[in-house]
């Protein structure tokens, strides 16, 4: 008896049509997951930085505020034991200097602090803008 040939029909190529397209599918999908994830782990080291930042620059401000304060009474302290104007005047110069002065530094200081803060903040996003763009610009197998 002659071998019949099995004959191929629509329903046999569409099922194996699906299946290596519903494995494509997936694996596309398995890389978005892991891009996603990669994102979802670079946002939280931005935030950790930030928030570490945020904290510090925060703390700098108190100081210099906790340090206006104490020259503030120190100064009036000063004033209030003052025996001529002209002392009255010197010591009021002198406060207004060491103002200036100390908030030109903080300012500096802060300055300084907030581009690094921002820098270590967006270090981590950086990288994953252009592993991401890359990555959904190239056609995926399918």
């Amino acid at each position: 008896m002659a071998k019949t040939k099995k004959p191929t029909n629509a329903v046999t190529t569409t099922k194996q049509g699906n299946g290596e397209a519903t494995a494509a599918l997936f694996a596309g999908y398995d890389q978005l997951a892991d891009l996603g994830r990669e994102n979802f782990a670079a946002v939280l080291r931005a935030n950790a930085a930030l928030s570490e930042g945020l904290e510090a620059i925060g703390k700098e401000v108190i100081l210099y505020a906790r340090r206006s304060f104490e020259q503030a009474a120190e100064t009036a302290t000063a004033l209030l034991g003052a025996k001529t104007l002209e002392d009255v005047f010197q010591l009021n110069s002198e406060f207004a200097k060491a103002n200036l002065e100390r908030l030109i530094e903080r300012s500096a200081k802060l300055s300084e602090m907030s581009v690094k803060v921002a820098n270590e903040a967006l270090a981590p996003l950086g990288g994953r803008v252009e592993a991401t763009i890359h990555n959904l610009s190239r056609p995926h197998a399918g």
